[in-house]
């Protein structure tokens, strides 16, 4: 009896120090310390040379590299047959390589009053899109691959038509040119035209004839936003300009 006594406490002995983890495993620790995700960014920003206004500078028109605030690329009145003008700007575009847009909005084509010229010239049009002046206004929009500050036939030319028809500007996507990179300025010069605009690409000219421009333009106003759209390139191969939908203010 006093041998069984024994081996029972032996027994309890034996499992309380089991229980306690004084019997040891085989055991290794690797870490992996400070892990970070971080993101990257698209900072684009855009500067200015100025603009010109019937071969003259306009005063204050140019900026530096900037986010835009407020900055209108044009602010034109008493506009009159022949009249023309041009403005630059330079995209740059931080870290991460991406695809630009140039997005014409919110386009008002007002006719404004008809005045007795217009109403001589059989306009009877009227309203907010009643106007004629955008589709009597040429433009002529490139990319100054050579950076001379003139249309020539090396550079590339992104839209060439009426006011009217100025709508989504491709400078770069998928299919039309090459992505912006940290490393470059991209100089886009948009030359308007009260009339019709010719262009020589031979010797960098841009001529304007007002002479069918007319009364039914008398008075009337055009106005829009413009908007430079930068989106990343990295798992983006598909990306198009033409596709591109604003947010809706408020939304």
């Amino acid at each position: 009896m006093k041998k069984i006594l024994i081996s029972l406490v032996a027994i309890v002995v034996v499992g309380a120090a089991a229980i306690g983890g004084t019997i040891a495993f085989y055991n290794d620790t690797e870490v992996s310390a400070g892990n970070v995700f971080t993101a990257g960014t698209i900072d684009l920003t855009v500067d200015s040379s100025g603009a010109v206004y019937n071969d003259g500078t306009v005063a204050g028109s140019s900026w530096d590299a900037k986010n835009l605030d407020g900055e209108e690329f044009f602010n034109f009145d008493d506009i009159k047959p022949a009249d023309r003008g041009s403005r630059n700007i330079s995209l740059h575009v931080g870290d991460n390589d991406a695809w630009a847009c140039l997005l014409v909005t919110n386009q008002v084509n007002d006719e404004n009053t008809i005045i007795n010229p217009e109403a001589i010239a059989l306009d009877t049009t009227s309203g907010p899109q009643g106007g004629e002046l955008a589709q009597n206004t040429d433009v002529l929009v490139w990319q100054d691959n050579d950076n001379s500050g003139s249309y020539t036939n090396g550079d590339d030319e992104l839209y060439n038509g009426a006011l009217s028809g100025l709508n989504n500007i491709t400078v770069s996507d998928s299919i039309t040119g090459s992505p912006l990179t940290n490393a470059q300025t991209r100089e886009i010069y948009i030359a308007w035209c009260a009339g019709d605009q010719t262009v020589d690409g031979a010797n960098g000219t841009i001529a304007c004839d007002g002479g069918g421009m007319g009364d039914v333009v008398q008075t009337d106003k055009f106005s829009a936003d413009m908007t430079v759209y930068a989106v990343q390139v990295r798992n983006n191969t598909d990306f198009k300009c033409s596709e591109v939908q604003l947010p809706v203010d408020g939304s």
